[in-house]
Order: C-alpha cells, then structure tokens, then sequence
C-alpha cells in the first residue's frame, strides 16, 4: 500500500521535471520571438478593405514586436491563395494572416479547398466589423431601393452588380438581396474592392454590394449612391439609409469581419502572446479612430471567443450557399 502510494505521488513530480526542459526552451523561444520580419498576407489587392485593415494594424503590431510587419498582398481565388500559403508556412509566428470571413464563406463554394478553414489556422483575434451596403455609382437613376427593384423586374438579369469575386460577402449579399427581393441581377465578379469601385465609379457596373469599409471613401467623395443597408442595423455613417429588414426585406447580416489568424501548430504562448499584443493596440484612441474613419468598429474577440465565431459562422454560411445554388467557377 505504502509503495504503491508512494509511486503515485511521485508521478506527478516527474512529469513535471520531464517537462521543464520543453517548457524552458518554449519561454526562450518565446522571448526571442520575432527574431526577423512578420509576414502578414492579404488575400486582396492594395487599396481595398482588407489591405486596409492592415496597414492599420502593422505599425503598431511592428512596434510591440520590434521587427518589421511586411505586409504581402495575394490576390485571387477570393482570398484562397493567400490563406494557403499561411496554412502552409512554419508556425514560428513569422507568417500570419489577416483574414475576411470571406474564409468562412468560401468553403461552401470549393468541391476542395488546399486547406481546412478550422483545423489549420490558430485564430489569434477578431479585429473590426463593418456593414454591408448596397450601392450605385451616382450616374445612374435609383434614389430608393424601391426604384431599382422596379427597374430590375422590368429588366430581368440587365442591371450588374459588381463585388469582390464568386462567394465574397458582396456576391453573398446580392444572392440574398435577389432572392428576397424576387428580381434578377447580374453578377459582376472582380480580383478586389478597388477594381470594382473604378468601374462602378465610372459607370461601367451599376450596382455594387460592398462593405462600408472599402466603399466609404467614394461615397464620402460623392462617387456613390446608398439604397440600402444590408445589416440589421443602421450603419452610423449613413443614418438617413435604411436597412433590407426596415424595408420589408430582413436578410442574414452580410457585415464583414477581420481578423488575425496563424498556422495551426502556432505554440499557444506565442498565440496568447499575438492576441494580447492586438487587444492592447485595439484598446489605443489612435488605432480606434482609423478604424472608424472607414466606417470600422473595433471586434474584441480573443482566440478563443474567435475560433468561436469561425464554427458558427461556416455553418451559417454553408447553409446560405447551399439554398441559393452557390460555387465557385
């Protein structure tokens, strides 16, 4: 009895000296991270929303972390190639990504994508949200969304609406848009928001479905045309521009989130290490209020209350695609 106890009472102590020496050399390596530049990868090109969530972020992050954030923008295949490349990349905390839910939208889309949206990413924290809303450039004649829909049934599938590439949250809106509404659009994919914008600016696309952070900047220059808010609530920088839902039309919320993700095998320190450092700069007045000049609101979600949100929302989407037809071309 008295040996057999005695065992079992040591056990734990000589786990705990097997795993000292792992621990120390994870807190060295902790301390010294990073010990050469951060890649942060854009799956957009310059110029849009999401490469603009990031270069509002990386001085910062690069100052906490005394070492150069490189932001890498990967456009194409709605975010994809990007988001393989990360999912591929060592996980020392040098490769990250700052990811769209365009990540949960996708895979719905792809009969098979390069990578797991959930098993190979180690979420890191939820940065800003934005609504989003239905737009024309202001050349064309719609002052309600109850003028386009008459137009639109008049013209079944004449009237384009350009967003950021096939399952993006701008071509989710329209299928939503459409189906409510009971009239026919045509899809105009491009490689990002900044191309759309030009051609919907220049009135070669009519319509677009956008979030406000990539769509705030022509509007505020007199470029474009609010109809309608595609989210539950009124957007703050448009009080006077109803919602889908107070027009009879109540939609799933296609508002856009951001946030940081890294490989999967990312060490957990060095993960809580990232996530702590990015709540911290979301808590500044300076990064909250850059956020908020393109119509951004600060999403204080850990890894944790994040990897959450992932699930929930790959089902909520997944559901969307499949009722409205939708895939990848």
């Amino acid at each position: 009895m008295r040996s057999g106890s005695g065992l079992s009472r040591a056990r734990p102590g000589r786990r705990a000296l097997l795993a000292a020496p792992a621990l120390l050399m994870a807190g060295r390596a902790l301390a010294a991270w990073p010990d050469h530049p951060v890649r942060l990868f854009v799956g957009f090109p310059p110029g849009g929303p999401t490469d603009f969530i990031a270069r509002a972020v990386a001085p910062g992050l690069q100052a906490a972390w005394g070492q150069p954030v490189v932001i890498e923008n990967r456009g194409g295949a709605n975010a994809t190639i990007a988001t393989e490349a990360v999912a591929r990349a060592a996980p020392d905390g040098h490769t990250l990504l700052l990811a769209a839910n365009n990540h949960v939208m996708n895979p719905p889309l792809y009969a098979k994508l390069p990578y797991d949206p959930v098993v190979d990413f180690a979420p890191v924290h939820a940065i800003a949200v934005s609504p989003n809303v239905l737009w024309c450039g202001t050349q064309q004649p719609w002052r309600s969304l109850a003028e386009l829909i008459a137009e639109a049934k008049a013209r079944p599938g004449a009237i384009g609406v350009a967003t950021t590439g096939i399952g993006g949250n701008g071509h989710y809106g329209m299928e939503l848009l459409q189906r409510a509404l009971g009239i026919q659009l045509t899809h105009v994919p491009y490689r990002g928001t900044a191309p759309a914008m030009q051609d919907v600016v220049a009135g070669l696309v009519p319509l677009t479905a956008g979030t406000l952070v990539g769509t705030i900047g022509p509007y505020r220059n007199g470029q474009l045309r609010p109809l309608a808010v595609l989210s539950p609530q009124r957007a703050p920088e448009l009080p006077d521009v109803p919602t889908t839902a107070e027009l009879g039309w109540p939609l799933v919320d296609t508002g856009v989130w951001y946030g940081l993700l890294a490989p999967a095998a990312t060490p957990p320190a060095l993960v809580q290490r990232m996530a702590a450092d990015m709540a911290a700069l979301l808590a500044t007045r300076e990064v909250e209020a850059r956020l908020a000049s393109q119509a951004s609101i600060v999403l204080p979600l850990g890894p944790e209350e994040f990897a959450a949100r992932i699930r929930d929302d790959l089902r909520a989407w997944a559901e969307v695609a499949r009722a409205a037809g939708m895939k990848a071309e």
